[in-house]
């Protein structure tokens, strides 16, 4: 298993063409690659098509996914505000690849697992490692492919992203090989010699103590431990810090607890909502997602800082874990709400990355929403960073 990845500033398509394929040619030589995971500013929209295809023949690639980003992310940089390109190559001996193309027609269409395992042409006994782009305005809610798959493929790492850039349907573009589609998902489902590890960070850390929903419905949240959820709240922000009081008038969020069988929860733990708004009249909290009663929420704060003591955390954890494995390659997904805008300073997840775990090739985009699992599905999130780690699979697994 090899990985390469190439980055290309080049402001038009035939010399980014070549940008990239040089790079391509220092890393692999004159062989031939199974897998170019590829990332394009949307100013090259005019040139896809068949210009995709002519990338392919240039750095000899069997199968080419990708999409259009508003922000790029390739080797070590973060591309913010203007054009560029981001490739990663792959040789992937023995690994099965299966690259899909899904419309919101076909999701309507789905009677079961049964159904996608015939569409995507996977078993669920290859045990899949997805990576999933999708197309905002053309698959509403984006949350249903990802319940299908999850159903069909139960406990398959998944990451992607949603494609940005755009300001209404028709204007993202997604492909496969030479095919340009502007609605639905792409993607691609790798099987065999292969393992996706994945880091979620959402940038957040909790505040307060964790409550458990006793009256809800929909994403209204009318209670917390028995109280009005905006007099809770209101006891809350007096308790805190100056700074958190500060960041709560701001950036508060609510976590709400993936796996209820835990009795203390860190980082990690939570799926992190944004809170919309309250009403003080009927004491109601609204989020942005469905609750149920009896699930356990927190609040949770977030800046710049707290964003890099989440994402370092998670790296020297990753980094410590017994279960970890070399990275040979990797893709980030990084929401639009990031970068430089967030940190005050380029190329941060990239560089953070990279000095944990070190220069493993990589490539990405600033995303519309983040596609990563938080305990054993995957969910769509907000101002996060997704790291999908590929690696030979441990010869224990094999």
């Amino acid at each position: 298993m090899k990985f390469g990845a190439a980055l290309s500033i080049e402001k038009n398509w035939p010399d980014a063409v070549t940008d990239l394929a040089g790079q391509v040619r220092a890393d692999f030589g004159a062989e031939k690659t199974d897998l170019g995971l590829l990332f394009v500013h949307p100013d090259f929209i005019p040139e896809l098509g068949d210009d995709i295809r002519l990338l392919q023949q240039a750095t000899g690639a069997r199968h080419i996914v990708g999409c259009t980003g508003a922000g790029i992310i390739g080797g070590e940089h973060e591309i913010e505000k203007r054009p560029a390109i981001s490739l990663l190559m792959a040789q992937l001996p023995g690994v099965e690849i299966a690259p899909f193309h899904i419309t919101g027609a076909e999701i309507d269409q789905s009677n079961g697992p049964d159904y996608w395992h015939f569409q995507l042409e996977v078993e669920p006994d290859a045990k899949p490692n997805f990576v999933v782009l999708m197309d905002p305005f053309t698959l509403q809610p984006v949350t249903r492919l990802l319940d299908e798959l999850t159903q069909a493929f139960p406990g398959s790492p998944m990451v992607g992203g949603l494609a940005s850039g755009a300001r209404e349907p028709g204007e993202n573009r997604l492909f496969i090989d030479g095919d340009v589609f502007d609605e639905g998902a792409v993607g691609v489902a790798l099987s065999g010699n292969v393992t996706l590890q994945t880091i979620v960070s959402q940038g957040c850390r909790p505040v307060g103590e964790p409550f458990v929903i006793t009256r809800a419905d929909q994403n209204i949240i009318f209670e917390l431990g028995g109280q009005r959820a905006t007099d809770v709240l209101d006891g809350l922000l007096p308790k805190l810090t100056t700074r958190d009081q500060q960041l709560a008038r701001n950036a508060l969020f609510l976590g709400r607890v993936i796996d209820e069988y835990k009795e203390d929860f860190t980082r990690g733990d939570f799926l992190i909502r944004q809170l919309i708004g309250g009403d003080r009249g009927s004491g109601a909290l609204a989020i942005g997602d469905w609750i149920r009663t009896g699930q356990t929420v927190q609040f949770q704060v977030r800046d710049g800082k707290t964003a890099d003591e989440d994402l370092t955390a998670l790296l020297e954890q990753y980094r410590g874990s017994s279960k970890k494995q070399t990275p040979r390659g990797a893709v980030m997904f990084s929401c639009l709400g990031r970068g430089e805008g967030m940190y005050g300073a380029p190329n941060h997840d990239i560089a953070a990355l990279h000095q944990h775990l070190g220069p493993v090739p990589t490539a990405g985009f600033f995303c519309n929403g983040e596609i990563g699992p938080v305990g054993a599905r995957p969910f769509v999130h907000g101002f996060t960073s997704v790291i999908g780690l590929f690696s030979e699979p441990s010869p224990a697994a094999k």
